[in-house]
């Protein structure tokens, strides 16, 4: 029995534990994406706002006429500017995400699995240690009647000493590391993923850059003459309103060099995900070596607990000394070879996932 709780222990352990990290990878996420939309809404706020100007001094169209201006104005293109921050923000969270993901999986992929086995062969062991317990005690009736020998319990013993240190063993590398829950993606299709929307963002950004080469934008307000009052003229407040536009000529020279910098951005992401593509490749070409071996071995594996099953089998019904200690010790090789086989067909449902 206090196999089976340790068992049980380990793997809700490393379920805590993936948890916990699951949740600070989460926590990387949302803060991220919480201070870019931030950012993002602050300057949509300020661009949407309504602004106001005053001026004291010569008109426009009187030069000896002096007077005091106050008003106000709202901006068609700096409105959109803002509005396309945000968008570029959400795009930007997204990104961000997914290159998180790859970088989870590249990094902890295979940690994930030898994690995942390790708690399986705690499972597993605990199962065969327990069997071994139940033979060792078996035994010891055996010897107390003469139907043993003290070699055969020293035996068992010994052998039960070897499958605990093995136990130890997989505990500690079962829990000996805080490994995140990954992500169930296709890397090759994430990276895809993270090249489409580092041409997304940087598109939004070249539309929120382009907008400043126009503007179109009401402005209204109160004027007064304070000196140079032309004769007959009244000297008090008058309204006024109109429509103002602007337009830099340059505007298709700039909108094609904006275009320039989605490519050269693609290109940047392209470079600094370099390393995590080979990083890649190189985890692909492990998966791949790992699940050819345990796909190899399996049939061995089960050829070999078949074997002493049928063994087994054969044994059954004879009931004589050496029987029973034969017996004894197919019972336990028995339970050994069926962990071997469930850890390599559990692996290699890892290794395909």
């Amino acid at each position: 029995m206090r196999f089976n709780r340790t068992g049980v222990a380990v793997w809700c352990l490393l379920a805590a534990t993936r948890a916990l990290a699951d949740v600070a990878a989460d926590r990387e996420k949302q803060a991220y994406c919480q201070h870019v939309l931030d950012v993002a809404k602050a300057q949509q706020v300020l661009d949407r706002g309504i602004e106001g100007f005053g001026r004291i001094g010569q008109s426009d169209t009187n030069p000896d006429l002096k007077q005091a201006v106050l008003g106000a104005s709202k901006s068609l293109s700096r409105h959109l500017q803002g509005d396309a921050a945000v968008r570029a923000a959400a795009l930007d969270c997204e990104l961000y995400a997914h290159s998180l993901d790859v970088e989870l999986i590249v990094n902890f992929r295979m940690l994930a699995i030898e994690q995942q086995v390790a708690a399986r062969r705690v499972e597993e062991l605990t199962k065969v240690l327990g069997l071994l317990d139940e033979e060792v005690r078996l035994a010891e009736r055996r010897k107390q009647s003469g139907d043993a020998t003290t070699a055969e319990v020293m035996a068992l013993n010994q052998h039960r000493l070897q499958l605990h240190g093995q136990w130890l063993a997989a505990q500690r590398a079962a829990v000996g590391r805080e490994i995140p829950e990954l992500p169930t993606v296709d890397v090759g299709e994430a990276l895809q993923e993270v090249d489409r929307l580092t041409l997304a963002l940087q598109g939004e950004l070249n539309r929120r850059q382009a907008l400043q080469a126009w503007d179109v934008a009401l402005v209204g307000g109160l004027q007064r003459p304070i000196s140079g009052q032309v004769p007959g003229a009244s000297p008090e407040l008058k309204p006024f309103a109109s429509l103002t536009f602007r337009y830099n000529f340059n505007d298709i020279v700039y909108r094609r060099q904006l275009d320039a910098t989605a490519t050269s951005a693609l290109a940047l992401r392209k470079a600094q995900n370099a390393e995590l593509t080979r990083r890649l490749h190189y985890l692909r070409e492990s998966v791949g070596r790992m699940l050819k071996v345990e796909s190899a071995a399996l049939p061995g594996l089960a050829e070999q607990r078949r074997s002493l099953a049928a063994e087994m089998e054969r044994l059954r019904d004879i009931d004589s000394a050496l029987a029973r200690k034969a017996k004894s010790q197919l019972r336990v090789s028995l339970a050994v070879a069926a962990m071997e086989e469930n850890l390599s067909r559990f692996k290699v449902g890892l290794l395909n996932y």
